[in-house]
């Protein structure tokens, strides 16, 4: 599991009314399939590429809300990594 200082999180605007805590790890040898931000763990659920995530990234990060989840995107590479809390 990798955990973050939640200091390094940024936010990110995926559409106009869905904003998303964010980190880039541009730097990470791999993508985790597990992260810790504090006390909050979060398990990947799916990537899309930043070109063209619009297709279905907002809607699954509303769906996720909805179910009591809390989405976290990471960067790497040139596509986005979903993150999300158990409910």
């Amino acid at each position: 599991m990798l955990q973050i200082d939640p200091r390094q999180l940024g936010t990110l605007e995926i559409d106009n009314d869905v904003w998303v805590p964010y980190i880039d790890l541009v730097d990470a040898e791999f993508v985790p399939t597990r992260i810790q931000v504090a006390n909050d763990e979060y398990a990947f659920q799916g990537s899309a590429p930043i070109l063209g995530y619009g297709a279905f990234l907002p809607k699954e990060i509303r769906d996720a809300r909805g179910a009591g989840k809390k989405p976290i995107i990471v960067e790497r590479g040139e596509r986005y990594y979903l993150f999300l809390t158990p409910p």
